[in-house]
């Protein structure tokens, strides 16, 4: 198999083919190995721009073969492969691996290399964009999907995707671009309107800076505000654990939280203006793919943690850490993708009124976002969709996610989306985990779904870390949440009883 070429015409996307660099053969008795024998490959996607960047990628063949297949999405701005070795993105650690159960696993970098996905210069390259947009998922599993068949003899006969973030939101692009080709997915806490988490960003960036950093809230308060949250809402779900489950019922006060922090914390009204944006999002004048208008905001008066940044004067280019998260992004985005100008200075944008770079910002919009409400092809072949979210994300909005499911139950209707996709909304579960940690058996559960049609448990348990291993709360589908029964183990997601809001 060692230097095996994939032709160009065997990929549905434009490549000069792909090649295989390296092939090894893991013993199942090799250290460290719990996934059994296996074949790892190693290999390339080579562009059809001579100068763009070629698509790394890795897949495990394994010895015992189950037929089937996942792939797997990859984070930020990519730049590396994912593991393809590790339990699916909140999957259970304590069953066996996908390769262990005999999954063919693959993923590939995106098309361009670099450390840490925080990079996004490999946009100033239209096919390096292209590809991280939505091309390198197809041509990914394409290439797999022929050195299967040249290793096997066959192709699999089922293909799942998982991923969180950018990967959550490459899974919703393969089933809206390709339904044809999978069979069920994963997405976890998907940046699926990632133009507008990009423009909120450009938004929260003056919010912050602009007038000397007048909006710039200092660490200490953002803390405080926080614990002030956790204090005033915790116990809405019947029990004082430091989650605060009940989102509805804490949302509804939030103009009076707000005038009480103005009041203790004096702030001003840039500061102000900084909360209500942070909290509520903002509206755009002109419309994203799929006639998006609506950023939402983030319960930063609920429990998250306002990622805010440790200084208030603003770099250039801005810093994730001493700048704030999202302005950081935001910038890369307006740097590489927009504007391709590294120098461009974010400060400069008026997102509202973008000039010359609305074109742009909505032509980006409609290569990457995955917003498309109208799902009916893979919901006609059989897909099917896990979708979690957590309550508590600071970098995805939960309300975004929210906003994009409610579009599909008005485009499709309610029991047409029941049939294929359940999506979670989860208390606590932050950005990947965070200070909470949450696992449960979503991959047994998808295939079960798709092979078997036994659709998802109605409240499956679902174990989350706040401190004490073995505690489970159960998974409440939108729009309920999990409340505490007032008797039985608070530990034991059967103590809670399922609320709709």
């Amino acid at each position: 198999m060692i230097n095996m070429r994939v032709s160009s015409s065997d990929i549905s996307l434009p490549t000069n083919g792909a090649v295989i660099k390296s092939v090894d053969v893991i013993q199942a008795t090799a250290p460290g190995n719990v996934h059994g024998e296996y074949c790892k490959v190693l290999g390339t996607i080579m562009p059809a721009d001579p100068d763009a960047p070629e698509i790394c990628f890795q897949i495990n063949l394994p010895a015992y073969w189950n037929g089937k297949a996942l792939q797997i999405g990859g984070g930020g701005y990519n730049g590396t492969i994912p593991d393809t070795l590790a339990a699916p993105v909140l999957g259970l650690r304590t069953v066996a691996t996908p390769l262990a159960q005999g999954y063919i696993t693959f993923a590939s970098d995106s098309g361009h290399q670099a450390k840490g996905g925080h990079d996004a210069s490999f946009a100033l390259n239209d096919e390096a964009l292209a590809n991280y947009g939505y091309m390198h998922i197809k041509k990914t599993r394409d290439v797999a999907f022929e050195i299967a068949k040249k290793y096997y003899g066959g192709l699999p006969r089922r293909l799942y995707f998982s991923g969180g973030s950018t990967g959550g939101r490459e899974g919703l692009t393969a089933v809206m671009r390709w339904p044809e080709s999978y069979d069920g997915i994963l997405t976890n806490y998907p940046t699926a309107h990632f133009i507008g988490l990009r423009l909120w960003g450009a938004r929260l960036a003056r919010a912050l800076y602009d007038d000397t950093s007048k909006g710039w809230i200092s660490p200490d308060i953002v803390e405080r505000i926080h614990q002030t949250a956790l204090d005033r809402f915790d116990d809405l779900d019947g029990i004082r654990d430091g989650v605060v489950c009940n989102i509805y019922a804490a949302r509804a006060q939030s103009n009076q939280v707000i005038e009480e922090l103005v009041k203790e914390f004096r702030l001003n009204g840039s500061q102000i203006s900084t909360l209500n944006l942070y909290h509520d999002g903002c509206v755009l004048p002109y419309s994203l793919a799929n006639g998006v208008t609506a950023i939402p905001g983030y319960n930063s008066l609920e429990g998250i943690l306002m990622q805010l940044g440790s200084h208030p004067e603003p770099s250039n280019p801005m810093k994730s850490g001493p700048n704030a998260h999202h302005a950081e992004r935001a910038d890369q985005f307006f740097k590489y993708f927009v504007t391709r100008d590294p120098q461009f200075n974010l400060l400069s944008l008026d997102v509202n009124n973008p000039g010359k770079y609305e074109e742009r910002i909505v032509e980006l919009s409609n290569m990457i976002d995955a917003t498309n409400p109208d799902l009916t092809p893979f919901q006609m072949r059989g897909g099917k969709i896990l979708w979690v979210q957590g309550w508590h994300d600071p970098s995805v909005s939960p309300f975004a996610n929210i906003n994009l499911y409610k579009s599909m139950l008005e485009k499709m209707g309610e029991s047409a989306v029941a049939s294929f996709i359940r999506l979670y909304l989860v208390p606590g579960l932050a950005h990947g985990g965070g200070k909470f940690s949450v696992t449960w058996d979503n991959l047994n559960i998808l295939d079960n779904w798709v092979e078997n049609s036994v659709p998802p448990p109605i409240a499956p348990g679902m174990d989350i870390n706040l401190g004490a291993f073995g505690r489970t709360i159960p998974m409440c589908e939108y729009p309920t949440w999990p409340k505490y029964s007032g008797t039985g183990d608070a530990n034991d997601w059967k103590s809670y009883d399922i609320v709709k809001a």
